[in-house]
């Protein structure tokens, strides 16, 4: 699951398809390669294997450090220089990929990714001028729309009013580049105090591709500085009952009612060449490209650490990449201050999840929802976190928390009455759990998820068999590919005697999911049921394989020893059936 969200620009799919291909290139080159490129000129040596190996995990740490080794065993060859200096980019380490790029511009072998390094390296050292060099030779390499707008930057850090209008200007009729580049246009004016010029470019934003994330809170900066108070709290407040960046827009709100004055996304050219890559990766995401993103998210956390928003986006991806020891760590830094320190905390315990460090995630999120009590998102992550370690009945009282909260309950809060009636029922608590499961029913009829598990629950209780069946294959007709809810349907065809017809939805069941111990012990029942012993104790037998839980096991153990009739009979002797929950494959989400 993920927790956090990244305050951006509001750019479609389509815009983001298109910067994506504008974009992959310049990247691609010069780290894509490396998961496929030929041997060094000195050989196969350990280093570059070792390099190669990092690199296709992702381990953008590793990468660069066996690639840097191996660089200097062969310090003439470029596409060492090339790869070596990407993954330097991608782990954060822009003094060092300049080094690199210098080299390769000494060599006249400079690529787009060596140039956009060296520029970035002068921004870093304040050199505009030459930032403004790099960027305006006739032969420059840097892709158009990353270079104009970082030459509009350049220009705006050497004191030139009229380079920068034209560097910006120069994406006129493109889309994206419009939207990109008034957002900055707009950002630069603000900068060097121009206040309604400022205002002119950013409202340009909100008619070209409507104003969200950052560029919104820019343009309600500027709305405070020039008089405009009650535009911009109509602003912040529309993003807030949009849920879009509500966080940092509640933020704005909090200040305004405080009476602290605005401050600008950024507060100098460094800051604003910083923001232009940032808005980039932020536009990119972390789909298949995330190496791209990644990179522009490194290099503007180079240009300005305290970029939180860019943090959070370097861990998120490199989360997505299943890189979550170096997330949890990029997760971390984000400060109490910021707002978005709630965001990364969630994020924080979500890598340790994916760790299976639960117990430090449980005590983040306790901490996260002890400290924030009104933050909804904190009270949901810890309910789930609980529910995930099993702490049913911990859950459900988070759960019970998170839902004071929510005033008035939704369509879209389906899913917590939902989520809290799994924990009430694994934690035996069945009136509270259907109450919950009707709840979720009410505002998502015909959820297949919740028919699904209401439905499974009352079969194992021998409860509402025919409701049951009909709701489950309700759930069936919606997501016939989902084996859990498959197996559903053939157990309660099964529980109602009819097995012959249960056969084949159990035996779908165990193709659409082949490792499930529950859903292969299910089939081989219904199947000793209809005199096919031979394959029932096959499947019991393959159910014993994938490791069911204990209880479970120890009953399909008796089958195989005495037959299904002889376990039921013994069960009749015992007492009542068990209880919902004994041995449900019910694909709760968690």
């Amino acid at each position: 699951m993920t927790f956090f969200r990244t305050p951006a620009m509001g750019a479609t799919a389509q815009m983001r398809a298109k910067l994506n291909r504008a974009l992959i290139g310049l990247v691609m080159a010069g780290c894509g390669v490396a998961f496929g490129a030929q041997a060094s000129a000195s050989g196969l040596s350990g280093s570059y294997l070792a390099a190669q190996s990092a690199a296709a995990r992702n381990d953008y740490q590793a990468a660069a450090r066996y690639f840097a080794a191996a660089l200097a065993r062969d310090p003439a060859n470029p596409g060492l220089r090339e790869r070596t200096m990407s993954f330097k980019l991608l782990t954060g380490d822009l003094r060092g990929a300049a080094a690199i790029a210098q080299v390769m511009r000494d060599a006249g072998a400079a690529t787009q990714l060596a140039e956009l390094a060296l520029a970035a390296d002068d921004v870093a050292s304040n050199d505009f001028e030459g930032a403004v060099e790099t960027l305006s030779l006739e032969d420059s390499r840097v892709n158009a729309l990353v270079g104009a707008r970082w030459r509009g930057w350049a220009e705006a850090g050497a004191g030139n009013r009229e380079g920068m209008e034209a560097a910006f200007s120069s994406l006129e009729g493109d889309a994206m580049g419009e939207l990109f580049g008034n957002y900055h246009l707009g950002l630069a004016r603000a900068v060097i105090g121009d206040l309604e010029g400022a205002k002119e470019a950013l409202e340009r934003t909100r008619e070209e591709g409507g104003v969200t994330g950052r560029p919104a809170l820019a343009l309600g900066a500027v709305m405070e500085m020039t008089g405009d108070a009650e535009g911009a709290r109509a602003l912040y407040e529309g993003m807030v009952a949009s849920s879009r960046d509500e966080r940092t827009a509640s933020a704005a709100l909090q200040r305004m009612a405080q009476g602290e004055p605005p401050a600008l996304p950024v507060a100098d050219a460094s800051a604003g060449a910083a923001e232009s890559l940032f808005s980039i990766a932020a536009a990119l995401g972390s789909d298949r490209n995330a190496a791209v993103a990644l990179l522009y998210a490194r290099i503007a956390l180079s240009l300005r650490p305290e970029l939180h928003e860019a943090r959070l986006l370097v861990a998120g991806l490199l989360d997505a990449q299943g890189q979550e020891e170096a997330a949890v760590e990029a997760f971390q830094v984000v400060p109490r201050r910021s707002p978005l320190f709630i965001s990364a905390e969630l994020g924080r315990a979500d890598a340790l999840m994916s760790l299976d460090r639960q117990d430090e995630a449980v005590v983040v999120l306790e901490s996260l929802s002890a400290a924030y009590p009104s933050e909804l998102d904190a009270q949901l992550g810890l309910a789930a976190a609980l529910r995930r370690t099993e702490r049913w009945t911990d859950s459900a009282a988070a759960y019970d928390r998170a839902l004071d909260l929510i005033q008035p309950v939704e369509r879209r809060h389906w899913s917590v009455f939902y989520e809290r009636g799994i924990a009430h029922e694994r934690a035996g608590d069945w009136p509270d759990a259907e109450a919950d499961f009707q709840k979720a029913l009410d505002l998502s009829p015909e959820n297949p998820l919740v028919m699904n598990y209401l439905g499974y629950s009352w079969v194992e209780m021998h409860m509402h068999l025919d409701e049951a069946q009909a709701m489950i294959e309700k759930a069936v007709e919606q997501r016939p590919d989902d084996g859990y809810i498959t197996d559903s349907l053939g157990w309660v065809l099964y529980r109602l005697d009819k097995f012959d017809e249960a056969v084949p939805h159990l035996e779908r069941a165990v193709e659409l999911t082949p490792t499930d111990p529950i859903i292969n012990d299910h089939l081989g029942d219904a199947l000793w049921m209809v005199g096919r012993k031979r394959e029932a104790r096959f499947q019991w037998s393959r159910a014993m394989s994938f490791e069911p839980e204990e209880k479970d096991a120890e009953r399909i153990r008796a089958k195989l020893d005495r037959g299904l009739d002889v376990v039921l009979a013994d069960e009749r002797a015992e007492g009542p059936p068990r209880t919902a929950g004994a041995e449900a494959p019910k694909a709760d989400g968690g």
